[in-house]
Order: structure tokens, then C-alpha cells, then sequence
């Protein structure tokens, strides 16, 4: 029994360096805390009679993640790209959860939060070993922020609106990618909700990327989340679920993109509706035409 517990407890110390090292490559700005502990087990005693009873060591073997994301908002765990558990974070943004029975070896665990529109973060990936009769506690996760813009495209010296959600009372920072690169500061409200009314006078024609990321204190920050991308442009194309006409793709644009999804249904039986233009099932010469009136290249 004493050689058993001696090499499971040799084993999680190779694990927690093993971790120490892995949690480097996480991010530069994030700091989590990786634990292992031994479970208590259990034992067989000795049998009746003349029968002696032999004995395993069957201590639990699983892993718990906690950390902060968003108010009452979903917690995905995913283990090896497939999804295994999910919680729900506390009105405060906190969260913790626990995949048990785990067996050991190596894995690469993900966690992601999806915010009360819906809206999911990025994912906060790192490789994980699992040692026999452990118990692994990673902490202090920090999820980042949820990010979206209200515009497809806006004109050039309107507000674009940037918004999402992350810990209450965070400071969040907001990048602007452009040429340079531009840094915004706004506070979460208590809910955790993030808005920038941004004005788009300083950025130049073309395509801009957009990024957030949160802070409570100068241990407690989370990593650059997701990129959205937008345009700056002559014309502002609200994002509201709806394509502007001859825009097939949706991407905010009527170009070839869209003029080789219409040549591809180019006189074929039962084209999609979104391709013809003029209702009269058929993609004809008509149709391109309507598509050249509303091109932007």
C-alpha cells in the first residue's frame, strides 16, 4: 500500500511541473493556478479465517475549473474539442466546475462562456495530464470578453457602436485595428454589459478589426477575446440579421462573391430565392442586371 501512494504521489508531482510549464502558454497577460491533490482511497483489509484479502488503491481521479465570465451566463467545458460539461457562472461571474472519473494521460482541455445574447467568447485553451488517484484544480480562469459591432459597414464619420459582456466592474479595453492601431477604455456596468460609441472620423477607408479585453486589478485580467471585423465606407449597412439586395453572402458587399453564386444557379431548375432576384424561378440576364445596379465591388 505505501509503494502504491508513493508512486501516485511521485506521479503528480512530474503532473504539477508538467502544468507549471503548460500554463505559460495559455497568454502573457493571464496568471492561473494549477493544484493536485491525493484522494484519500480506500484499501482491502484482511479476510476471516485463513483467507487473507488483498487490496487497490481507488482514490477519484478528475479534474475542477474555476474562474470568472459572465453573470448568469453559460460555462462550456470542452475536453479534447468535443463538449463534456457545462455550468452556469453566478451573478457575480463566477463559476466552477467538475469533470470526475477522468482516466489518466494527457489532455487539452477548452472553456468558453456564451453571454446572455447568445454572443460566445473565445476559447481559453491549454493542455492538461491527468495523473492516477489526483484530483487537479485549475483556477483562476479569466474568460474574455464577448465582442459585436451594430454595423456591417459604417460611414465614414459615424458612430459605430461596439458592445458585449464580461465581469462587472471591469475595465475593458477596446482595440481598433487600423493604421496605427487604436486603444479605447470603457467600464462594464453591473451586469457585466460593455458599450464604446465609437468615432469612425480617424479611421480610413477599407476594413477594420475590432477586440476586447478585461481587468479587475493588476493580477485579475483576461486575454485579447474574438476579432470582429467591420468597413468603413461612403454608406452605413446596419447589422441586423437582414442583406442589403444583390448581397447573396451577407457579408455587407455586392461583388464577385456573390456574382459567382448567381452564375453558378445560372438557368438551373429551382434556384434558391435569395438568387433570384425577380421571382420567376430562374436565374436569367434579368437577374444579373438587378446585381449590377446594386454593386459596390
Amino acid at each position: 500500500m505505501k509503494t502504491i501512494i508513493s508512486y501516485t504521489c511521485i506521479g503528480i508531482l512530474l503532473s504539477v511541473l508538467f502544468l507549471s510549464l503548460c500554463v505559460k502558454q495559455v497568454s502573457a497577460d493571464e496568471t492561473i493556478s494549477i493544484s493536485a491533490t491525493v484522494g484519500s482511497g480506500t484499501s482491502g483489509g484482511s479476510g476471516g479465517g485463513g483467507g487473507g484479502g488483498g487490496g487497490g488503491y481507488n482514490a477519484p481521479t478528475g479534474i475542477t475549473f474555476s474562474g470568472k465570465a459572465y453573470p448568469l451566463s453559460s460555462v462550456i467545458v470542452l475536453m479534447n474539442g468535443q463538449e463534456v460539461v457545462r455550468t452556469i457562472a453566478g451573478p457575480d461571474a463566477q463559476f466552477s466546475v467538475t469533470l470526475g472519473t477522468l482516466n489518466p494521460g494527457n489532455y487539452t482541455f477548452s472553456i468558453l462562456g456564451e453571454d446572455q445574447n447568445g454572443r460566445r467568447s473565445a476559447l481559453f485553451t491549454f493542455p492538461i495530464l491527468i495523473s492516477q488517484g489526483a484530483t487537479t484544480t485549475v483556477s483562476g480562469i479569466f474568460i474574455a470578453p464577448t465582442i459585436d459591432v451594430d454595423k456591417v459597414q459604417v460611414k465614414q464619420g459615424d458612430n459605430l457602436t461596439i458592445f458585449g459582456q464580461t465581469v462587472p466592474g471591469s475595465s475593458v479595453t477596446i482595440s481598433v485595428h487600423s493604421n496605427p492601431e487604436y486603444f479605447y477604455q470603457v467600464q462594464s456596468d453591473t451586469r457585466g454589459a460593455y458599450l464604446l460609441a465609437l468615432d469612425t472620423s480617424p479611421l480610413a477607408i477599407g476594413n477594420h478589426q475590432t477586440k476586447s479585453k478585461s481587468q479587475i486589478s493588476a493580477s485579475e485580467l483576461s486575454s485579447f477575446g474574438k476579432v470582429i471585423s467591420f468597413a468603413v465606407g461612403g454608406v452605413t449597412i446596419p447589422k441586423d440579421g437582414t442583406c442589403r439586395r444583390g448581397d447573396i453572402n451577407c457579408d455587407g458587399r455586392v461583388n464577385l462573391v456573390d456574382f459567382s453564386i448567381m452564375a453558378f444557379w445560372y438557368k438551373k431548375v429551382s434556384p434558391p430565392t435569395k438568387v433570384d432576384f425577380n421571382n420567376d424561378s430562374k436565374v436569367s440576364l434579368i437577374d444579373f442586371s438587378i446585381l449590377a445596379y446594386y454593386w459596390t465591388g
